[in-house]
């Protein structure tokens, strides 16, 4: 086995390679996940283990985060993706990471890979120690869209069923945009979403420039619902593989009752099925592994669409601390800003 840093000309190998061996879909290990990071000033890097015939049997994207006073640290987004082949050779793939971090003067390496639950032991093999902090969801939410609309809408509880059927009888419209104007309205809608659940939204500049990054290549698209030609909910969904995957979700604070939100979930798994997509992730939800008490109405919506189905356990994040002085100051600092 070889490791590399994979350039430009290997993009359909890295791509295909991480739809065929990425449990979540690979979204975040796609080439233009990648160059998406770089368009938000972050260095990256993409590493390739191969084997002697040329083929790859591991990626590692690394996003470079840059903090104040030269400071930084290295995050792998749902990654490092691996087929089974290369589990033996981990260890090289994370000896290489470990030489860029200490180059690069890394205090931390964060890697966060599509593992199920159970895979930790391979991670504590090379030196990892859990996070006290999750960045992607521990426990994620998937359905399986070989079955037919009508399984999947009899598998639904009868509330969400109502649910969508009410925003159907008032009118609601949904369209699908792949336009880079519609993002405006995303964005206000996120504003008062963010008001209105107590988070802490992304600056807007940060969905521009995702959705500028991946949507030419379709892996990205707007549903919009419209109700007496307002527009009061917007849901960002990926395409990439396999997997349809909901990313960001906004409605307004008017006409919650019209329950748009359940309609434009219903939409997006059907486009996501008329893409020929094998499943539908509804992203984050609480687990047997993972609870978040300002998660139990999301844990709700999303699990009324399939109430049979278990949520998708991750090993979740984990660390390598390469400078632990730094590393304190760094959590320190995260302990203040809450």
């Amino acid at each position: 086995m070889e490791i590399i840093q994979v350039d430009e000309e290997l993009k359909e190998h890295w791509d295909n390679f991480v739809k065929s061996n990425a449990a979540d879909g690979g979204l975040l290990h796609s080439w233009q996940w990648g160059e998406f990071q770089k368009s938000l000033d972050n260095r990256i890097f993409r590493l390739g283990l191969i084997n002697s015939e040329g083929q790859l049997q591991a990626a590692a994207l690394l996003v470079k985060n840059e903090l104040p006073f030269e400071y930084n640290y290295l995050y792998c987004p749902r990654g490092p993706v691996i087929n089974t082949l290369a589990v033996n050779d981990l260890n090289s793939l994370f000896a290489e990471i470990k030489k860029i971090a200490a180059e690069g003067k890394s205090f931390l390496l964060r890697v966060d890979p599509p593992w199920i639950l159970g895979n930790e032991k391979l991670l504590a093999a090379a030196g990892f120690r859990k996070g006290e902090n999750e960045v992607q969801p521990k426990c994620s939410l998937v359905i399986d869209l070989n079955k037919s609309e009508e399984e999947l809408l009899l598998g639904m509880k009868q509330k969400t069923r109502y649910n969508l059927n009410l925003a159907v009888r008032h009118g609601v419209k949904i369209r699908i945009s792949q336009a880079a104007s519609d993002i405006e309205n995303f964005w206000q809608l996120t504003r008062q979403t963010a008001e209105r659940d107590g988070f802490r939204p992304h600056a807007k500049e940060h969905y521009k420039k995702m959705f500028d990054s991946l949507s030419e290549d379709g892996l990205i698209k707007l549903f919009i619902a419209e109700y007496e030609n307002k527009i009061i909910a917007v849901n960002m969904v990926s395409f990439f593989g396999s997997t349809g995957t909901y990313l960001h979700g906004s409605s307004s604070d008017i006409y919650r009752e019209i329950m748009a939100p359940y309609l434009l979930q219903w939409q997006a798994i059907l486009e996501a099925k008329k893409a020929g997509l094998a499943r539908y992730d509804f992203g984050g939800v609480n687990g047997r592994t993972f609870f978040n008490k300002k998660w139990e109405g999301i844990t709700r919506f999303k699990t009324g669409f399939a109430p049979q189905t278990p949520p998708r356990e991750y090993v979740g994040c984990f660390e390598l601390v390469i400078n632990p002085v730094v590393y304190s100051i760094y959590k320190f600092a995260r302990q203040i800003r809450g």
